[in-house]
């Protein structure tokens, strides 16, 4: 004589094992920068349940965050050397450490050395020579200002 519960009990043990070796065999295929990224996500959902429900501008973990995320199109991403770049290029250099213009040429607001291929020609519309002019100008006004409150 079948006993059903007994078989139904067996049906579930056996469902149980094939769900765990199919779980194990999908863990097992992930390679290790998938377990480190799953434990960090993890980790993070941890810190998560301690932190404030308002985060403010001067939140230190925040702002080291949103400083490590990368950016796709980033300008400044290539000049700035970070811990991830210089660990990326193998060597600890920065990557404008090649090649660079070797001529004279225009400051610009953000001290950017233009590239080493640039012909020397300035393309702009005059922009940044009128900037600085006008930083120039409010530098020397406030020395005067302050020599001739000096001079009375």
């Amino acid at each position: 004589m079948i006993n059903v519960k007994e078989k139904k009990a067996e049906a579930e043990v056996k469902a149980k094992e094939d769900e765990q070796k199919a779980r194990e065999e999908v863990e097992s295929r992930k390679g290790d920068v998938q377990r480190r990224e799953k434990e960090a996500r993890r980790q993070e959902l941890e810190d998560a349940k301690v932190m404030t429900f308002a985060r403010h501008a001067d939140d230190k973990g925040l702002n080291e965050e949103l400083k490590e995320r990368e950016r796709w199109n980033d300008p400044m991403a290539r000049l700035l050397a970070t811990k991830k770049s210089s660990s990326a290029t193998g060597s600890g250099k920065s990557r404008s450490s090649g090649k660079s213009y070797q001529g004279a040429f225009e400051p610009n607001r953000y001290g950017i050395k233009p590239g080493w291929r640039w012909d020397g020609v300035d393309r702009g519309n005059g922009f940044e020579r009128k900037w600085f002019a006008a930083r120039n100008r409010v530098k020397d006004q406030e020395n005067l200002e302050y020599a001739w409150q000096m001079d009375e």
